[in-house]
């Protein structure tokens, strides 16, 4: 312990470590591609079959979606124009942008119809951002 530690210690004051430095020096960034459509963003990458049932309902394949955990999500909400889903995150108010849908858990989401058909509801609205060369 440094005596600069044990004195921020000693006035009760907590000490934050910063986990990635690199994110403020531009060297990690989450490029978003032309293809991506769909952002995924919840703390494991999805692997239930609901959620390969919901890209084949939406025609998306996996190279048009981009997963995020909350952490590796640094771009502010007003800077994205792709549909961001959130899987079982409780989203800050900083992030209300009207191409944000939010559900609980995968596993909770198969076994509740409601919850399901609101999800397919939000889906559609969101149908021309998936796929904006249809007419």
């Amino acid at each position: 312990m440094t005596l600069q530690d044990w004195y921020l210690k000693q006035c009760s004051i907590t000490q934050y470590v910063l986990r990635n430095a690199n994110v403020f020096k531009g060297e990690i960034a989450t490029q978003i591609s032309e293809e991506i459509r769909l952002i995924v963003v919840a703390e494991q990458k999805p692997t239930q079959k609901i959620y390969y049932d919901i890209l084949n309902a939406i025609h998306l394949t996996e190279k048009q979606v981009l997963f995020l955990t909350p952490q590796q999500l640094i771009i502010p909400a007003d800077e994205i124009n792709t549909v961001i889903w959130f899987i079982d995150i409780t989203l800050d108010v900083s992030w209300i942008n009207p191409l944000t849908i939010q559900t609980t858990s995968l596993n909770q989401l198969a076994k509740a119809p409601q919850q399901k058909r609101l999800l397919w509801q939000q889906l559609c609205q969101y149908e021309n951002y998936f796929h904006p060369h249809r007419t």
